[in-house]
């Protein structure tokens, strides 16, 4: 058995391999037209994701029609399977070739002046847009750091930290020594980034908070961060547009660094809301961030 299991995770490692190389054989452009005919193809099955998606929209827009959602979701389907087609280029181009995707910024000044602080940063980044290209983005300014979580297939591990650590990240484990290294960093001045719209982990701890009106399970570990590093919390995206992307930084809302849990679980998931604001569409609106039931 044991054998066995072995063997699947290294088919397993080896086609993933394979696919990010296949995708980035493509240019942005066609390996995004390759994800948006995977997914409009799998619009007219009954898929998880398409259940998840539809009935998280009808919890958070409950005043669109059903037609409206459902347009909504199919265009949203469309865009995740866009952002799952250029992790290709995203993690196996060379890392000044993803720097040219870049095509605008905007509030740019907002990030240099936190970077220049030398507080440290942390950028609150949600799953809008594609977050390997803030990446990017963030270690060609400064030194950055980012935790990951240790894949379940432990075999992948060494590929997810060298598509990391080949741009200059910092790659530190999501565990008590991790975290420690991501505080000293950010003592220094560094930035860091943190995906804030995940269900929280027992044991990194949450709170409920409303997020577009919906109590949801709220992680607090960003919030905990900044008040016990004093660095300064940023909003940033990394939009889709017609050859790349555009980089959006935003003013956080200041009351994430209220000592209360619930205040600061609520200022962060506005926080996420106006950046989800910025394109609906381009949210990952299939997380079950709200555990609910579908058929």
């Amino acid at each position: 058995m044991k054998k066995s299991r072995a063997r699947n995770y290294r088919y397993r490692v080896v086609g993933a391999k394979w696919l990010l190389r296949l995708l980035a054989s493509l240019s942005l452009n066609n390996a995004r037209r390759f994800g948006a005919l995977i997914a409009a193809i799998g619009w007219h099955f009954s898929t998880t994701h398409k259940k998840v998606t539809l009935a998280n929209l009808k919890l958070c827009f409950p005043e669109l029609s059903n037609m409206e959602r459902e347009k909504l979701a199919r265009k949203s389907l469309i865009e995740s399977a866009k952002t799952a087609a250029e992790m290709g280029a995203l993690c196996m181009w060379e890392h000044r070739r993803c720097l040219d995707l870049v095509e605008a910024t905007d509030n740019e000044a907002l990030l240099d002046m936190a970077i220049a602080s030398k507080k440290g940063v942390i950028l609150l980044a949600p799953h809008v847009g594609n977050w390997e290209m803030m990446r990017h983005f963030l270690a060609s300014k400064t030194t950055f750091i980012g935790l990951y979580e240790p894949p379940k297939i432990k075999e992948l591990e060494p590929l997810m930290i060298a598509v990391r650590d080949k741009v200059g990240m910092i790659s530190a484990p999501a565990n008590a020594k991790g975290v420690a290294k991501l505080f000293k960093e950010l003592g220094k001045g560094a930035v860091t980034a943190i995906l804030p719209d995940a269900r929280p982990s027992k044991r990194a701890g949450g709170v409920s908070a409303p997020f577009f009106g919906v109590n949801t399970q709220t992680p607090t570990f960003l919030q905990k961060a900044a008040q016990k590093t004093g660095a300064i919390v940023v909003c940033g995206v990394a939009m889709r547009s017609s050859k790349g992307f555009t980089l959006r930084f935003l003013q956080a809302d200041q009351n994430i660094y209220n000592p209360d849990e619930i205040i600061a679980a609520t200022a962060l998931n506005n926080s996420v809301e106006t950046c989800v604001r910025l394109d609906v569409a381009q949210y990952v609106w299939e997380y079950n961030r709200f555990r609910v039931r579908v058929k």
